[in-house]
């Protein structure tokens, strides 16, 4: 019987778009030294002589979680279809979406560049001058991308974010304290409130972060990756956000990151205040006022990035024992900065 990589080839090889490779390919597998059963396994195809990969195969541990991976090939799909000429500066290329062996599995085209997961917090995170042209090319580049996603909705259609789902399984996993309960009400009014004032809808990427994006080598464009969390959405502000908190995290001094939860979440909202002074107003300048879809303010869309990240793992899970504390945290934080002079 052949192989998974044996099968992996044949697929490829039946591909259209395998024209252009040398074949055979030699395959490399990455897996996490402590698997997740949740995690994919990823396998990275490379042509005779080349030192980096041409291709790019994930299959998930557990068959059943099947439907990450379909949810990534049907969104990179539409996007293709809807950025045009743009999508090949923008995403991977499709090769195949099949089952092998009794495995779902995913092939895309491999992306050459700077992965900005592995720039250090010194060449980058502090490095004020660096950090404010990154924060400009990728907000200008979020709003590209939405802009050419913005789609009107058709007579009847509704787009659900399922907020207030996601606001009720976080009250019942962290049990807030009354403040943050009507923090948490009022939260979900100004969410549903927005989404009224418009009749357009955006594919955003649902996980925009830096570890998601590639620097291309070809062109130099930001290219962004991982696509499962993608969802059609009337609201641009997970994604614009997003990028922000993430951001923060990773640059907090060296002696928060393995500090508790709340030190950590602390230094991260100190570190934005002092972004809020020039990186923060030019990034949100950069990607400006969009008018088809909404962008909630600031303090708002952040608590929503808080809310979407302490309960996604649960809810893909179905179980409650699955908690991100440091999200926790920074809600926590942001309500009670709320009468902080910068927003926070």
């Amino acid at each position: 019987m052949n192989t998974f990589v044996d099968a992996l080839t044949e697929l490829i090889v039946a591909s259209e778009k395998a024209k252009s490779f040398a074949l055979p390919l030699q395959w490399v597998s990455l897996a996490p030294g402590i698997p997740d059963l949740d995690e994919n396994v990823i396998f990275f195809g490379f042509e005779a002589g080349k030192t980096y990969p041409t291709v790019v195969a994930k299959t998930p541990r557990l068959p059943e979680n099947k439907w990450a991976l379909q949810i990534e090939y049907d969104r990179l799909t539409e996007l293709w279809r809807l950025l045009g000429p743009e999508a090949e500066y923008r995403l991977q290329k499709i090769i195949a979406m099949a089952e092998l062996q009794g495995q779902p599995v995913l092939v895309t085209t491999f992306l050459r560049g700077e992965n900005l997961l592995r720039v250090t917090r010194k060449s980058l995170w502090q490095a004020p001058a660096r950090l404010l042209s990154l924060s400009i090319d990728v907000a200008q580049s979020l709003r590209s991308i939405m802009d050419q996603t913005a789609t009107p909705l058709t007579d009847g259609e509704k787009i659900d974010s399922g907020f207030s789902e996601k606001i009720e399984k976080y009250k019942q996993m962290y049990a807030p304290p009354n403040a943050e309960l009507q923090t948490l009400d009022a939260l979900a009014l100004e969410v549903e409130s927005a989404a009224l004032k418009v009749d357009h809808k955006i594919l955003i990427q649902g996980d925009f972060w830096h570890g998601n994006m590639i620097r291309s080598a070809e062109h130099g464009k930001l290219m962004l990756l991982d696509w499962q969390y993608a969802r059609w959405s009337k609201d641009v502000s997970l994604d614009l956000y997003m990028f922000l908190l993430a951001g923060a995290l990773t640059a907090v001094p060296k002696q928060f990151v393995n500090a508790p939860v709340e030190a950590r979440a602390q230094a991260a909202l100190e570190i934005l205040r002092a972004w809020n002074r020039q990186i923060i107003p030019a990034y949100l300048n950069a990607f400006g006022t969009p008018t088809k879809y909404t962008v909630l303010p600031m303090r708002s869309g952040m608590l929503v990035c808080c809310v979407e990240n302490a309960v996604r793992a649960s809810m893909n899970r179905n179980s409650e024992k699955t908690q991100d504390f440091i999200w926790r945290a920074l809600f926590s934080g942001l309500c009670k900065g709320v009468s902080n002079s910068v927003g926070f």
